[in-house]
């Protein structure tokens, strides 16, 4: 049937993409929708990710911007603490190119993306996953088996329903000019973002992108940033370069129903401490996919069978977020002064060796080395 597919993924951003490019391979036929006329419009994201991130995909060689070598952290007082490596800590990649190639590799696949297709209508019943689509300003319905909802953090009406009792930041970002910049720097503090951070990351040529995370006023906290001594006089932002969208910090409540799962940013698939999506998204897009594929197995698209994915996500990546979390938490309460003093005890105390055997993209471990060797002999000066 022209306007049937056997699965139906709305969002066309690397994790719906991704997961459609799975799905197409183990043969299914997948249906992409894609409310903007063209892939990669209105990105938000520094683009950093890790070298396994960077051999899953397998990117091509255009899409990466830069290796990234070494990472300097700044206290409030401007003291900070520096780490060097001989081989690449992360990796910058353009962020439209990179969703390109991931829609492209989906569609090589037999995956059919349609653009400039605004869904309006989601329902399910007894025998089908349905949307309303206005493709064109035209108005079509389709139906497939089950669906997956890749859009995002989106709280257009259509999809409120699922982002009862969620916790969100403002991640804002601009771009800037700087030069000889080749280290990301992190900057911590109350006056630049309380209980978060703000940072510079190079990109291409003298280009960086300069932005924060914090949970209100993000646009006074980014031109207070910008006024930063450490940085103001280093760094020219046009401010029609500025973009800033809803980060999800926390666990969904649900990201299951009958005939359908919710998978990347949409379900909250972001880590807690530095809220990139990319890795966690694609991880827990393969258990969608196998989660998928058991229920055409049995034929049962049904909400019981359908929450062994939530289950096995929240298994593999829920102690990152609920770590994630307790960090946060805890420099919520810090004053500046407090940050300057873990700040010092952190260079004299041997953090680097820890960053060294740090993992990029799992936290855990060096969120509780902070914590019982850092905060804990922080606590008495304090």
């Amino acid at each position: 049937m022209k306007n049937y597919h056997d699965v139906i993924i709305i969002g066309a951003g690397p994790i719906g993409s991704y997961t459609a490019y799975l799905l197409s391979k183990k043969g299914f036929n997948v249906g992409i929708f894609e409310k903007n006329l063209s892939i990669g419009k209105n990105i938000n994201c520094t683009g950093i990710i890790s070298e396994k991130c960077y051999k899953k995909i397998g990117i091509k060689e255009d899409i990466l911007v830069r290796s990234v070598y070494s990472i300097k952290a700044y206290s409030p007082s401007g003291n900070h603490i520096s780490y060097y490596s001989s081989e690449p800590i992360a990796y910058i990649i353009d962020r439209m190119k990179f969703d390109i190639y991931m829609n492209e590799m989906a569609n090589g696949e037999g995956a059919k993306t349609y653009l400039n297709a605004n869904v309006e209508k989601i329902r399910t019943d007894g025998s089908s996953f349905k949307i309303v689509a206005n493709i064109n300003n035209e108005c079509r319905e389709f139906r497939s088996k089950i669906g997956v909802i890749a859009t995002g953090y989106c709280i257009d009406s259509v999809y409120r329903s699922l982002y009862k009792r969620r916790t969100h930041y403002f991640g804002i970002q601009a771009k800037g000019v700087i030069d000889n910049l080749d280290s990301i720097e992190v900057y911590f503090g109350n006056q630049i973002a309380p209980g978060s951070f703000g940072w510079l990351a190079p990109y291409k040529g003298s280009e960086v992108m300069v932005g924060l995370i914090v949970k209100d006023d993000p646009i006074r906290y980014l031109k207070r940033f910008l006024k930063e001594p450490l940085i103001s006089h280093r760094i020219h932002v046009k401010e029609k370069s500025i973009k800033c969208s809803l980060l999800p910090i926390g666990m969904n409540v649900k990201t299951y129903g009958d005939r359908v799962l919710v998978v990347g940013e949409a379900a909250a698939q972001v880590k807690t401490t530095t809220g990139g999506g990319i890795y966690f998204g694609m991880l827990c897009s393969e258990i969608a996919v196998n989660t998928i594929i058991k229920a055409f197995e049995r034929t049962d698209f049904s909400e019981n069978l359908l929450k062994e994915y939530q289950v096995m996500w929240l298994k593999k990546i829920g102690p990152e977020l609920k770590a994630g979390k307790v960090i946060r938490s805890i420099f919520s309460r810090l004053s500046d002064k407090q940050i300057d003093i873990l700040m010092d005890i952190a260079k004299r105390d041997g953090f680097l060796p820890m960053i060294r055997n740090m993992d990029f993209d799992w936290h855990r471990d060096a969120i509780f080395y902070i914590i019982k060797n850092i905060i804990s002999k922080g606590l008495s000066n304090f």
